[in-house]
């Protein structure tokens, strides 16, 4: 488990894929990512097929990577899509 994860930004990202995303199966792909939701609501999973973040209830979380390059590739790309939330509100 790591420790330098946003959750509140990783909630952020997952509600932008959510709305903007495509929809692929039972998962919504944008940007390089996809998200999905435990049927609940309770559990969230945000992949890019080499990382994998899971936040759970309570904002208990996990990240799974093999190395460092790709896991700081996967949080550029959750920066860069939290990003284009910030862009918008100032419009």
């Amino acid at each position: 488990m790591s420790t330098d994860i946003d959750i509140r930004q990783a909630l952020r990202v997952f509600q932008i894929i959510a709305e903007k995303g495509e929809q692929r199966g039972n998962r919504h792909y944008f940007k390089g990512i996809y998200a999905t939701s435990g049927f609940d609501g309770y559990d969230i999973e945000l992949t890019d097929e080499k990382v994998t973040l899971s936040i759970y209830f309570h904002s208990r979380f996990d990240l799974d990577y093999k190395n460092q390059l790709d896991k700081d590739a996967f949080l550029e790309k959750i920066g860069k899509i939290d990003a284009m939330r910030k862009t918008r509100d100032k419009s």
